[in-house]
């Protein structure tokens, strides 16, 4: 180790820090995940009130032709019972039974092809009420990936450039040294690495032994912080 390994510690810290930095804050910015889930589950719920409308109208339908086929039924068996065509008494009774029949089942589809007509109002106007909501969370989305993108934009390419800064560092430090300053970024919140100021450990303030500061000084040897256990480095110039 050599005092230039400590030197290219101490700035490898400081572009780690401004990694950390600018991945809080892009950790921080909204990248419209929560507006994504939000406008998944509107979707959600639009296809099902699609499917509600879609098997209403679709019972609709089919109580309409039930309907035709029962007053069509009731027109045939009117036109005989009444046409004069049949004179028999009781195929006459029967075929007046069978007209009133009908008629109670023409009554009771009409109904419920008037109940059937107002869920389906009320159905249709909640599937417009949520197309409304999906196109608003659609757009509300796409606003905030665009300002995410926008507004991040610049922080990535910073980060790309501190890393691309970062290989170049540490290909020129003693390699243990980078592994034992890697191992106290891991144990102590992103910071491995202290300056040595008016005989303090800038990080945790602590005054250091007078005998161990010309090792820092020279720089051959590592030696920590006794209180917060950070490697101790004399920044250049200083």
């Amino acid at each position: 180790m050599t005092g230039d390994d400590f030197q290219g510690l101490y700035e490898l810290q400081g572009i780690d820090s401004g990694i950390d930095v600018r991945r809080a804050l892009l950790a921080q910015a909204d990248d419209g995940s929560d507006a994504q889930a939000a406008l998944e589950a509107a979707r959600a719920q639009l296809g099902q009130l699609e499917e509600d409308v879609k098997q209403k109208q679709a019972r609709q339908r089919q109580l309409e032709l039930d309907l035709e086929t029962i007053l069509a039924e009731r027109a045939e068996k009117s036109e005989r019972c009444y046409g004069g065509t049949v004179s028999n008494p009781k195929e006459l009774s029967a075929l007046a039974a069978k007209i009133d029949e009908l008629g109670r089942n023409a009554d009771r589809h009409e109904d419920m092809i008037l109940e059937l007509l107002e869920r389906l109002e009320a159905a249709e106007a909640a599937l417009a009420e949520r197309q409304a909501t999906v196109e608003r969370l659609t757009a509300e989305h796409q606003r905030t990936v665009a300002h995410f993108d926008s507004s991040t934009s610049h922080a990535r390419e910073e980060i790309a450039e501190l890393e691309a800064r970062r290989a170049e560092l540490v290909a020129q430090i003693d390699a243990g040294l980078v592994r034992e300053y890697d191992s106290l970024r891991a144990r102590f919140d992103g910071i491995g690495v202290a300056a040595l100021r008016d005989g303090n450990c800038a990080v945790c303030n602590v005054q250091v032994p007078r005998v161990q500061q010309p090792m820092i000084k020279r720089g051959t040897a590592i030696v920590k912080c006794e209180s917060c256990r950070r490697i101790l480095v004399i920044p250049e110039g200083e």
